[in-house]
């Protein structure tokens, strides 16, 4: 009796032993895909979005960027939207046609520009051409859900607006990954 106790022991603690060295991953964009990844800022999916970004500060654009996306891949799509806004999604930017190898879009470009990077903005909610900083009512804090899209083909809307982007997108999507910021006022 006594040696199986100590042998008990022994196994527990050697279990313990190799459970402490472990190191817990962080519930980051790496999470979300194990091929294609996405950076957006540096930020931590499920995070705060920072004021910089914000209509609670200079509404600056962030940077984005991505790494591995899947073979096949002619072109990439960025889309921010607001799912909790009263009438959602609000989209507050699109970015289409990027060039897969570009790497992404720098910061700081101009929100209302044609171009961002290697691609182009779209019209977002509020009808204007790029992008327009988060700035829900006072209250709950809301979900900003960045997604990114490698696509099989390019896309040409005659309108840039989130429905024939949509539309453009259906059935080309090769692979999405996500992050989510969060931002109340």
């Amino acid at each position: 009796m006594k040696l199986l106790f100590t042998f008990s022991l022994i196994l527990v603690m050697i279990l313990l032993c190799g459970c402490i060295g472990q190191e817990s991953v962080p519930s980051n964009q790496e999470s979300l895909s194990q091929g294609m990844k996405m950076s957006v800022s540096q930020m931590i999916n499920g995070s705060a979005l920072p004021d910089i970004y914000s209509c609670s500060g200079p509404g600056q654009v962030p940077s984005i960027t991505w790494r591995n996306p899947p073979q096949g891949t002619r072109s990439m799509v960025l889309i921010l939207d607001d799912p909790d806004a009263p009438s959602p999604p609000f989209t507050h930017w699109i970015v289409y046609n990027c060039t897969p190898d570009s790497g992404g879009i720098p910061p700081n470009q101009i929100p209302i520009s044609e171009r961002a990077g290697t691609g182009f903005q779209g019209f977002n909610s509020q009808g204007t051409r790029g992008y327009t900083s988060p700035c829900p009512s006072p209250g709950k804090k809301h979900r900003y859900i960045f997604t990114l899209s490698a696509m099989d083909n390019y896309i040409a809307p005659d309108y840039p607006d989130r429905s024939n982007i949509d539309a453009a997108m259906a059935g080309h999507i090769l692979e999405q990954v996500q992050i989510i910021a969060l931002f109340g006022r």
